[in-house]
């Protein structure tokens, strides 16, 4: 009797890790993460944090080859109504009487932005009389004392506009980024650098083609800005 429950339990055990080894899991493939969505340049509270290094970083795209060209397709019309800190109104008539108009879109919390704005002042002076303009944008809601005293600290003296809904079309998700204007309001392209074009469709930037046609992303210093701002002026 006591052989036959051996062999009883013996069985029973076979069993149960037979049944056990032959059960693999089904291999669970990896999945790719989302895109991390930046923050536009607006002041919209749907817009995402940015990327910490994407203020700092691509710079040389800056030095591509300088704005030429017609407006792209995705805002063929820019037109905006907003006003200075002043409350002096500004809307796309300021292009007109312009040769080339600078379109810095900046913030007070942004260190590349303020870093260059010294060099974006002297190159102002330099060229105004040509018919040069630069626009600074800022959209930060209730940092007005922090906005005084950057444009104190780097002698700003070019129009500071405040953010409005007609710049949307020209949210790269970083800061600075900068676009160039005809005098007849027509947004100037560039070459684009294969880089920033990759970094617009990794983060699911809107228009990423495009916009990496046109938009430059980053801080520069005054000679490159100068060979761009040269090359789009006759």
């Amino acid at each position: 009797m006591k052989k036959w429950i051996v062999l009883i339990i013996a069985a029973a055990q076979l069993f149960c890790c037979s049944a056990c080894g032959s059960h693999t899991p089904a291999a669970t493939p990896e999945t790719a993460p989302e895109p991390t969505e930046t923050p536009a340049v607006s002041a919209a509270v749907t817009e995402p944090e940015p990327v910490p290094e994407a203020t700092e970083a691509p710079d040389d795209s800056a030095s591509a080859s300088g704005p030429a060209g017609e407006a792209p397709a995705f805002a063929p019309d820019f037109t905006f109504t907003t006003t200075d800190r002043n409350g002096e109104a500004y809307d796309e008539s300021v292009f007109a009487g312009q040769t080339l108009t600078m379109i810095n879109f900046w913030e007070p919390w942004c260190g590349p932005c303020v870093r260059e704005m010294p060099d974006l002042e002297k190159l102002y002076q330099d060229y105004r009389d040509r018919g040069f303009l630069i626009l600074g944008v800022y959209s930060t809601p209730g940092m007005e004392e922090d906005v005084d005293a950057v444009l104190e600290q780097t002698g700003v003296t070019y129009p500071i506009l405040h953010y409005t809904a007609g710049f949307e079309a020209f949210e790269s998700g970083f800061v600075p980024t900068t676009i160039f204007v005809d005098g007849e309001g027509h947004i100037l392209r560039h070459a684009a650098d294969p880089e920033l074009l990759k970094m617009f469709t990794q983060y699911a930037i809107e228009g990423a083609g495009e916009k990496a046609e046109i938009l430059y992303v980053g801080g520069n210093d005054y000679a490159g800005w100068e060979s761009i701002v040269q090359e789009g002026m006759p």
